[in-house]
């Protein structure tokens, strides 16, 4: 019998045993390691294990870890052992309802500790907001590893068994391994691992340190001070709110899991002397030096621990855990140039007004000399068959659709389709057992956005994954070049699996799974057709060996709100695009002028042109539209806003050829396309928290105008010699500078005597 969930909760001390058994072995192997990595193992003595640019070093006598960079410098130490290694963990609520990480929580700081008792989580069960964690307890006791019983060598790592503070005499079984790519990977787990519902480390922080990365956060920078989750969170909105911590104004509050949600988390980060990444799927929380200056913590809510450290600043740490985690693949030349979404309203849609507006785009676009490499059907439809759930309504009929990607390949522009895993109900793929079931193996379905009554595509079944490959081949046969690759975060802890996983540990990985399916199809396409280069994005993914990045070819950021505020609107988007690239995630592609229109104003035609010039200069410029007013073109306006369009369009063209060499770099070394100041000048402090400007490869600043009504904005200029414009004043670095820009200017530098863009 089908049926559909309204709660779903999760509880670790009844799952924590299958879920913490189930980590390591099947885990993907470490990679094979150089011939001069070894394990040293001398009885009495500090067991070390060395491999290429990376050592660890562990003290038996309290156990402590400390790892070190080639040259024998300490990079990242554990905390030294607690005077009081036992700890109650008291009834404690995070997160916090209706979703936000609890900024205020009990945390051993000893190494490898972990929680003896009972954690339930609780995820939203339906609507908008499906999926994402929406609260939790947990209590008991914090017990800690103490000392080192047996060491044995094992390849070129050692294993280790532990004694801990837990009066019933469980052990922790340790492995430290040294990677090929110069990291060393911990992997911990308890013996036995019944009741222990989370297993964490506690590492020292230096004063100053910072924490950047963490994937598509829009919040900060430097996440020093506060304590975030790790876990896949969609349709986050601006919303006034007193629970930010840390000091963060009210405006940076979301709805409804705070102001760090996230589409696009990522389980890694980077300091100046080390970068880390947690190779696990489940929930993880980092408390980074939030309520103790001198530590960091994470802790996993399952009952195994699984990390990589990278030694050296961000150019190495970053190379190393990028080339682990995976770089998204350079996309085909035209993806880096202009695109137009005709969007599907939300309300009111009819095939006769979208098959005008179809004609009529083709129209404009001619009429305003509008240059585009890519125009995207959101209404397409697969002629004569059933979507099966894949597509929003067809709202285009078979012969107008193929008469308009005709239409538009003669103009030299791509088109593209649109894509999700949604299988509607009883549909043939549901009924070939395609789809995640419940405990009881029935299809499981859920209710999402729009009441929408739906069962998700399981990826862990290879017949699943053959069958949605050859939908994706199908789009490609229609004569289109690429889609949009939409949702995947509505994974319910209760799910169940045909690889025999649940949705606990599935929720975050889905992503993994959905984009790989697609990156094998489409490779396998191209391959078939080498004058075809098909290219998609998403907006949703994790981390993981690797994670969504090794697989996904772009990224939009979810459903940004049409104002200007950091929470959701256009100040949200630098910080976010920066988090995510220093983790691979390079082709960010914001909506150009935002989406979603139901609590905010109609995008003004202000708030319209800021957009795009923020655009102009990222890696992807795709202009989309809002639910209720669909797209809004440049011609929606007046002349002036067509004009200056046009001429932001023709800047992203002339970035072209930069982004291209700067993704291919990338591809070979994790340099990220975009970066933040703190990545390129790591010692400048000044530019660390400048979430407003970002570099476009060493010698190209960018500086959009984000505040309503300006006409000019502060710019900090780094160490060197600048230009505005590539021209004029040459201007010292090191300080800031105000900058006039007009509605139609972008604010952007370059270093003297360079020509980034090429000339005018």
């Amino acid at each position: 019998m089908n049926r559909s969930r309204r709660s779903t909760t999760l509880t670790a001390l009844t799952a924590a045993g299958v879920l913490a058994l189930g980590l390591l072995a099947v885990a993907p192997p470490a990679p094979a390691t150089p011939a001069s990595s070894e394990a040293s193992v001398r009885a009495d003595e500090p067991v070390v294990v060395t491999g290429r640019g990376v050592r660890a070093v562990i003290e038996r006598h309290p156990f402590r870890l400390t790892v070190q960079d080639g040259a024998g410098r300490t990079v990242l130490s554990e905390v030294p052992h607690a005077d009081v290694d036992v700890q109650t963990e008291p009834p404690t609520t995070d997160p916090l309802p209706p979703g936000v990480d609890n900024q205020e929580t009990t945390t051993l700081y000893s190494p490898l500790s972990f929680l003896v008792g009972t954690e339930q989580l609780r995820q939203q069960p339906a609507d908008e907001w499906i999926a994402n964690l929406a609260g939790g307890s947990r209590s008991g006791v914090q017990y800690a590893a103490r000392d080192v019983l047996s060491a044995e060598p094992e390849g070129a790592g050692v294993r280790l068994v532990l004694s801990t503070s837990d009066p019933t005499g469980r052990t922790l079984l340790v492995q430290v391994r040294p990677q090929r790519s110069g990291a060393l990977r911990v992997t911990a787990r308890p013996d036995p691992a019944d009741g222990v519902a989370m297993l964490g480390d506690s590492f020292t922080a230096r004063a100053r340190e910072g924490f950047f990365g963490f994937g598509g956060r829009h919040d900060l920078l430097d996440q020093r001070g506060r304590v975030l989750s790790s876990f896949v969170n969609q349709e986050n909105l601006a919303a006034q709110a007193e629970n930010t911590g840390a000091g963060l104004p009210g405006d940076y509050g979301m709805f409804p899991n705070g102001p760090s949600a996230a589409y696009y988390p990522q389980a890694e980060f980077f300091t100046r002397r080390y970068g880390f990444l947690l190779a696990q799927p489940e929930l993880a929380r980092f408390k980074l030096a939030a309520d103790r200056e001198d530590a960091w913590n994470v802790t996993a809510s399952t009952a195994a621990l699984d990390y990589l450290v990278a030694p050296g600043g961000p150019r190495r740490s970053v190379r190393t855990v990028t080339a682990l985690s995976g770089r998204q693949p350079v996309p085909p030349r035209w993806a880096l140039g202009t695109m137009l979404d005709r969007l599907v309203k939300n309300q009111g849609e009819t095939y006769a007004d979208y098959q005008a507006m179809l004609r009529r785009d083709v129209r404009d676009i001619d009429r305003y000399r509008l240059p585009l490499t890519g125009y995207r059907i959101e209404g397409w439809g697969f002629p004569g068959a059933d979507n099966h759930g894949l597509a929003l309504h067809t709202w285009v009929h078979a012969k107008p659709q193929h008469r308009m990607i005709q239409r538009l390949a003669r103009r030299g522009i791509h088109a593209l389709a649109y894509l999700r895993p949604w299988l509607e109900p009883d549909s043939a793929p549901v009924a070939r057992g395609y789809a995640v079931t419940d405990a009881d193996g029935a299809p499981y379905y859920v209710v999402g956005s729009g009441e929408r009554r739906f069962a998700l595509v399981d990826f862990t079944n290879p017949a699943a994954v053959a069958w949605w490959q050859r939908q994706v081949r199908q789009v490609l046969d229609l004569g289109f070049d690429g889609f949009m690759q939409d949702y995947g975060e509505q994974v319910l802890f209760d799910m169940h699996f045909h690889d025999g996983s649940t949705g606990y540990e599935q929720h975050n990985s889905y992503l993994t799974a959905y984009a790989r399916a697609t990156r094998e199809e489409v490779t396998r396409y191209e391959r078939a057709h080498p004058r075809r280069h098909p290219w998609f994005f998403t907006r949703a993914g994790y981390t993981g060996l690797p994670g969504t990045t090794a697989y996904d070819g772009g990224n939009f950021p979810g459903d940004e709100t049409t104002d200007w505020g950091h929470a959701s609107g256009l100040k949200s988007l630098a910080t976010d695009m920066l988090n995510r690239s220093v983790g691979g995630a390079y082709g960010y592609g914001t909506d150009i002028g935002g989406y979603l229109d139901y609590t905010t104003p109609a995008t003004s035609k202000e708030l319209f042109l800021r957009w795009a010039a923020w655009a102009a200069l990222s890696p992807v410029f795709r202009l989309h539209g809002t639910g209720l007013a669909g797209t809004h073109t440049p011609w929606s306006y007046d002349r002036q806003t067509v004009r200056i369009y046009r001429h932001l369009s023709q800047l992203h063209l002339r970035a072209r050829p930069l982004l291209l060499r700067l993704w291919r770099r990338a591809a070979r070394t994790g340099a990220p396309v975009v970066r933040p100041l703190w990545w390129q000048r790591p010692g400048d402090h000044r530019g660390w928290h400048e979430d407003q400007e970002w570099l476009v490869g060493p010698h190209l600043l960018v500086a959009p105008v984000v505040d309503e009504g300006a006409t000019s904005r502060r710019v900090y200029l780094p160490r060197g010699c600048w230009q505005e414009h590539g021209r004029g004043e040459r201007l010292r670095g090191h300080r800031t500078v105000r900058v006039h820009a007009g509605l139609g200017t972008l604010p952007w530098f370059s270093t003297c005597g360079t020509s980034p863009l090429g000339r005018a």
